[in-house]
């Protein structure tokens, strides 16, 4: 057997919905609130006990299980499919390892319901549940001539673009005549024959065109077949029929019957599975389309889909709007109006049917105890808002998304409305960057994305062509202290972001504003000012079914869904297409009081044909009412806010302009929870005003460590608790301001809240470095009590602390020792090689003395680090001992020749990439020092 090919790619994910409210288990939390890895397999030619092993190296890291994904090397050259291939044995024993070493290693296990993404499975070609099309072709009749003959098959789309990522549409298989128009003219025509005799009308001076559309199957691959197949079972798989519950019945089915067909795997993918997963659709198609569509069409629309036709062959219609399919669409001269409208209604028709397979498809996966995960309607004609609810876990995806908070804020809104804690990204993926992440770059992405609402940052690559493969074989997976490989780098980015995640799901997502979307096919639509953002508002973006789900109800004061993200206001921004339905709820949400802005355009348009006079009618009533009010731009929306008293929940100070700062708050019957990230280049400082927070206690939670301590500095202005922050760049925060009866503990019954201390801190001055809490535990009781202390870390020079009680110290601190440099070391380096099983040393571990000591990964330049509890008594010797792991990128583009993936050499994939950035610079770049302070008691 050849070695395994596969490697795990991080998923950095939550794999449940929360069900927690507690803060208890932030240090430690549970695996259901641990990261995941996406774990590729290239094909099931591998080595069992090598996928044993990396599903342990997965638990070695402090991951809570994986996903696992046949992709099967795409296209690949020296894969046997026949022996091989999807949901043959080989495939269903590599997939029962998987599960078992999941199960033995206490990982929860999430899977693609089919190969290559779950895009499809082996079938016999053209049977039902496979994906259809309605593919056209056209006659060109002159002025004065008839068409007397047989109406020519239409051909596949000729896509170029994207078959360099997908298969193409193949040439086979039975064409059934659906409709045949010249122009406005529809013909009946019979479905068994193409013959036809067609006369222009006699007074027409103009070329026509005769269009006969056929339906048929795309016929396109997801998994190429096997050279010698002599079964379906080895021919490759088939791109399913994503607009019918029997397409989701055709993945369903041979997953039941092909891939856990025996009693006892069964039983073990009860115990083990969460998450049945499908990744983004990437299919081609003349027209999308289904078996009954047109009846479809005809009762939800109100008249029949040929009337329509042709002038749904636009560009928006297809992948990505990325072509079309015979390099021509078609316009109206009269009434470019109506042709959007029909548009519209073929999109409404689609995502009708796109929704019976969700929703068959979840049926299937919570008859079995799992929940259900994709990443819902984009790249085709869809609404990802709409679509998002209908999913236990949504997600997106950095590359997709542009690794772009304001982007991600679509994913997060409609989950939040519809309460729903598990918002996914498959996060990472940088185009032409192979080899080149570090663990700083990646948490990067994570943090973007958990910054606007995203609570399972996942992660994944592609060949050479994209960023790294997380794993094993990554010199930054493990550490080499003292010589033995040991969990380092990878595990302590686990444990930061397992708590981040554990934070960013327990209790309720509570989020300033709403804005009101409508996107079929999603267009990457924001709102174009960071001036919301400077002042420290979150919102988030939301489609018409989430303003008619059960939670979207105006309440007390005029707050939209007081229950779940209790927004303040409704923000129509350049957003001017509704339906009837979502017109009709703005006029109720306004009567309710709930404040709605209206910037810009006010031309309100029915979404589709019908309700075109009945839209502008009621927007137009609703616009008149005192709660609504029409801004001329963004820029007015501050104030506009302002004027209603409407605040952020965490505000920063307007004397400090804070750039690319974003938050998320988040309530528990506990506390109140707030995330703060700097996305920005620069460490910033500033002050940041926490509304409604007095009364209350406050505390940091270090994601970094799993400390809890009492914030030590801030005022008390108004009804607020007022903080001064200083955040580096790519650098996040955690505020906890917990009730003044909160009493929550752990399992020994001690509690994770921190016993304040007499009085706090309300401003510093001078040399002062650091402010430090510790706190004892009296042996009589179970709970840390007021056994606490206060220190002030002092550089030369006089300082000075003011109390809330009104008393201010002063503190002197004198005769300190000179900054000890730090610049003769002892250099090892472990160079990584394929043949062995040693790892290289861009990311720092740091241990004093022998103790390792964490610290936060950001992107500031200087790294500092209190040492000060890890150093050996006056007198002895203090070892440091710093220990960074490089990228694979200078071995790779070494041995780009000899190293081969899915059948390519590095070399060929990668060589643009390799050509225009030489080899990186690694190690360990100084000055390093250590500068001396003062320890003076404060309380």
């Amino acid at each position: 057997m050849r070695g395994l090919g596969a490697v795990a790619a991080l998923a950095a994910s939550l794999s449940t919905i929360s069900q927690a409210q507690s803060l208890d288990d932030f240090a430690s939390p549970p695996y259901i609130y641990r990261p995941k890895f996406r774990y590729w397999l290239p094909v099931a030619e591998v080595d069992i006990e090598a996928v044993t092993r990396d599903v342990a190296e997965i638990a070695s890291v402090g991951a809570g299980g994986l996903e696992f994904l046949p992709y099967y090397q795409f296209r690949s050259p020296s894969a046997n499919w026949s022996t091989y291939g999807y949901g043959i044995n080989a495939s269903r024993a590599v997939f029962r390892t998987a599960m078992q070493a999941a199960a033995d290693n206490d990982l929860l296990f999430d899977f693609s319901i089919g190969a290559n993404q779950g895009q499809g499975v082996p079938s016999e070609p053209e049977s039902v549940g496979l994906a259809l099309e309605l593919a056209d072709v056209n006659v060109t009749v002159m002025p004065g001539h008839a068409f007397n003959g047989s109406l020519p098959l239409s051909t596949q789309p000729a896509s170029p673009s994207l078959h360099l990522f997908m298969h193409p549409c193949e040439e086979f298989g039975q064409q059934n005549l659906s409709f045949v128009l010249a122009v406005e003219q529809t013909t009946a025509s019979n479905a068994s024959s193409t013959a036809l005799l067609w006369t222009p009308p006699e007074d027409s001076q103009n070329t026509w065109r005769i269009m006969a559309w056929y339906t048929r199957y795309t016929n396109q691959r997801s998994i190429d077949a096997a050279p010698d197949a002599v079964s379906w079972l080895q021919n490759g798989s088939w791109v399913t029929d994503h607009f019918s519950a029997a397409g989701a019945k055709k993945l369903t089915d041979f997953f039941d019957e092909y891939i856990i067909p025996e009693e006892e795997d069964k039983k073990l993918f009860a115990r083990v599975g969460k998450y049945a997963w499908e990744d983004s659709m990437e299919m081609d198609t003349a027209l999308w389309w289904t078996h009954d569509f047109a009846d479809s069409f005809r009762t939800q629309r109100g008249y029949d889909i040929a009337t329509c036709l042709p002038f749904l062959i636009q560009r928006e219609n297809y992948w990505a709007a990325q072509n079309l399919p015979y390099g021509e669409s078609f316009l109206s001269q009269d009434n470019n109006t109506l042709v959007s409208r029909y548009n519209d209604d073929y999109r409404f028709t689609l995502q009708h049917r796109y929704e019976k397979y969700i929703r068959t498809t979840s049926e299937w996966a919570h008859e079995r105890g799992l929940e259900y995960s994709n990443q819902p309607a984009y790249n085709l004609p869809l609404n990802i808002l709409d679509s998002i609810p209908l999913v236990n876990a949504p997600e997106g995806e950095s590359l997709g998304f542009n690794d772009s908070p304001s982007l991600y804020r679509h994913l997060s809104g409609p989950a939040h409305m519809a309460r729903n804690s598990v918002i996914s990204s498959e996060a990472g993926a940088v185009n032409g960057a192979s080899y080149t992440q570090t663990i700083q770059d990646l948490l990067r992405t994570v943090r973007r994305g958990l910054a606007v609402g995203t609570t399972w940052p996942g992660y994944t690559v592609f060949s050479y062509t994209f960023t790294d493969m997380w794993g094993p074989r990554m010199p930054a997976w493990r550490s080499r202290h003292n010589g033995e490989n040991g969990a380092g780098f990878m595990a302590d980015a686990m444990a930061y972001v397992a708590r981040n995640q554990f934070i960013s799901q327990i209790g309720t997502a509570r989020v300033d504003l709403a804005f009101y979307q409508y996107a079929a096919p999603f267009a990457k639509v924001v709102y174009g000012s960071d001036n919301l953002e400077k002042l420290g508002f979150t919102y988030d973006y939301l489609g018409p079914a989430s303003f008619f789900s059960s939670n979207a109800i105006v309440g007390e004061g005029g707050v939209l869904a007081p229950d779940g993200p209790a927004y303040k206001a409704l923000i129509f921004a350049n957003q001017t297409k509704l339906t009837p339905e979502m017109a009709a709820q703005t006029k109720a949400f306004a009567e309710a009081g709930l404040p709605i802005f209206v910037i810009g355009r006010t031309d309100f348009q029915s979404v589709g044909v019908d309700g075109a006079a009945s839209v502008p009618e009621m927007m137009a009533q609703a616009l008149a009412m005192e709660s609504v009010a029409v801004l001329a731009s963004g820029e007015e929306l501050p104030a506009a806010l302002a004027a209603l008293d409407i605040r952020p929940r965490v505000a920063f100070s307007q004397d400090d302009a804070v750039e690319k700062w974003y938050t998320f708050s988040r309530s528990t019957e506990d506390a109140q929870i707030a995330f703060l990230y700097n996305d920005g280049g620069n460490a910033t400082a500033t002050n940041i005003s926490f509304l409604d927070m007095a009364g209350r206690t406050p505390c940091t939670f270090d994601a970094w460590t799993g400390t809890v301590s009492p914030l030590l500095q801030y005022t008390i202005e108004e009804n607020n608790i007022v903080v001064p922050v200083t955040l580096a760049a790519n650098q996040t925060a955690i505020l906890v301001f917990s009730n003044p009866t909160s009493a929550s503990g752990d399992k020994n019954g001690t509690s994770i809240l921190p016993h304040p201390p007499s009085t706090h801190i309300t401003s510093i001055s001078g040399p002062l470095k650091a402010l430090v809490y510790t706190a004892t535990q009296d042996v009589n009781t179970t709970t840390a009590t007021n056994n606490t202390r206060i220190t002030a870390h002092l550089a030369p020079g006089t300082a000075t602390v003011s109390l809330a009680t009104g008393q201010t110290l002063i503190f002197t601190a004198t005769q300190l020792p000179e900054v000890t440099e730090l610049d003769a070391w002892n250099i090892t380096v472990n160079d990584w090689r394929s043949e062995d099983n040693v790892f290289s040393m861009e990311t720092a571990i740091l241990w004093v003395n022998g103790d390792k000591v964490i610290f936060d990964v950001n992107s500031s330049p200087d790294v500092v680090v209190d040492i000060t509890n890890y150093l050996n008594p006056a007198g002895a010797d203090n070892v440091v001992k710093v220990e960074v792991a490089s990228t694979l990128y200078n071995r790779i583009r070494a041995e780009q020749d000899n190293i081969m993936t899915f059948g390519v050499a590095a070399s060929v994939a990668g060589a643009s990439f390799f050509k225009a950035n030489p080899a990186k610079e690694y190690g360990l770049r100084g000055p390093v020092s250590v500068p001396w302070v003062e320890i003076v008691d404060v309380l």
